[in-house]
């Protein structure tokens, strides 16, 4: 009997995902529940378990490919007899993974290539628009239906260009918005690997991380501000802390430190987004603060929800939960949504300063780098201090040069005087 195995619902509103890495080979014997294969998608990643039990017959997609919710993954053969197909709607992902229903159809394979498109394919009214979960996130970043932009993209597939050709008011087929390849470009054939150079696929976190730094660069307007910290009184503070047996790292205290001057009204901006899909300027009134975690994968960013609202004990319990979950990758889905703004650190790497990207939709990334004791003038002499630099960059689409600067001057302010901190501590 062979069983064909099609993609089943594996999140809400998510109609395809990309296949980011085969655990069984063709011709393999695989046991019932064993996982078949991962899929990446903009909401969840999750691994397909095995409906029965048998030889693994035709896998009928390749890593990073990207597969439609429906569509036939691979044939399963487990005795002799008739072909039976395993539905999508009958085999739901397992209980274990962080999933909803949603709808979705079969559909042929299509594959994530990238192909030069000449004439945008129009569609049937009604017909499922095909794109990959980073187009479909430009598009709302946007404020595009994509519903309406013709497709060039391989198989009728909408692509990033199609997108961010519509939303420039050009229709994505036409000359005007196709324009010749340059040097560096990647349709450029000075790109292609020469003898000797090694070629991997860009697929899943990878090209998840591409995406979105890509979208960030293309849409917000970036400026870093940089400033030198004194930690000097946040160190004896974390020392006195550690002498009574509670142990903390500084991010929990530049997380508050954040939270408070997100809160003042002159920074409200900071923690806001743009809806330009309804020319809206949204204001959040609640502080989830994304950290940038680097995990064997890539860089992640995990949210800790209402910083605001918790004490510094609280903080660094969840800040060790949520590292330690983002490295073995062990959190749910909702553990990476929602942030308002991110705080990224080199930690002990040190270094003087960088320039952050700022994480879509958000107007604000701030960076940590190392504390270090450094010479420094104090009151006409030179005193042995620990030091930090600090960058922020920001969105000048929302962000003013001197509005920016303040939010920094303040929280600076907080943590050189630790007194203000601990009046605003929850």
């Amino acid at each position: 009997m062979a069983f064909e195995f099609r993609l089943p619902d594996i999140g809400e509103g998510v109609v395809e995902g990309e296949l980011v890495k085969w655990f069984v080979a063709e011709g393999e014997r695989v046991a019932e529940d064993a996982p078949l294969f991962e899929v990446l998608t903009d909401k969840v990643t999750a691994q397909i378990p095995s409906p029965v039990a048998g030889t693994i017959g035709t896998r009928h997609f390749a890593e990073g490919d990207v597969v439609p919710v429906g569509a036939v993954v691979l044939t399963i053969e487990t005795a002799a007899g008739a072909k039976e197909t395993v539905d999508a709607a009958a085999e739901p992902v397992g209980a274990d993974t962080p999933a909803a229903p949603m709808a979705g159809s079969a559909a042929p394979p299509v594959t994530t290539a990238v192909a030069v498109a000449s004439v945008a394919a129009p569609r049937q009214k009604g017909e499922r628009v095909r794109a990959t979960p980073a187009t479909r996130k430009l598009a709302r970043t946007l404020g595009v239906d994509i519903h309406e932009v013709d497709a060039t993209g391989q198989g009728g597939r909408v692509t990033r260009e199609d997108v961010e050709g519509w939303a420039a008011g050009v229709a994505a087929g036409s000359n005007a918005a196709r324009v010749a390849p340059t040097a560096g470009s990647r349709d450029n054939p000075s790109n292609a690997a020469a003898a000797g150079d090694e070629t991997r696929k860009l697929i899943g976190l990878r090209r998840r991380i591409s995406d979105n730094m890509r979208l960030s660069m293309d849409q917000a307007a970036h400026f870093t501000y940089v400033e030198e910290i004194d930690f000097t009184a946040i160190v004896a503070m974390k020392d006195a802390l550690a002498a009574h047996g509670f142990k903390t790292t500084y991010l929990p205290f530049v997380m508050k430190a954040v939270a408070i001057a997100l809160k003042l009204p002159e920074f409200e901006l900071l923690n806001a987004h743009v809806d330009y899909s309804r020319g809206e300027i949204v204001v959040r009134r609640s502080y989830h603060l994304g950290i940038a975690t680097a995990t064997d994968a890539g860089l992640v960013v995990p949210v800790l929800r209402d910083v605001d609202r918790k004490s510094l004990r609280a903080l660094t319990t969840e800040i060790g939960e949520m590292a330690s979950g983002a490295r073995s990758g062990g959190l749910t889905a909702d553990r990476y949504q929602g942030s308002t703004f991110t705080i990224t650190s080199l930690g002990k790497i040190g270094g003087m300063f960088a320039t952050p990207i700022i994480n879509p939709p958000e107007t604000a990334i701030l960076g940590l780098h190392k504390v270090e004791k450094r010479p420094v003038v104090v009151d006409g002499e030179i005193v042995i201090r620990e030091r930090m630099y600090m960058s922020c960059s920001f969105d000048h689409r929302l962000i003013d040069g001197h509005i920016g600067a303040a939010f920094v001057q303040a929280v600076r302010e907080l943590l050189e005087t630790p007194a203000l901190l601990m009046a605003e501590l929850a």
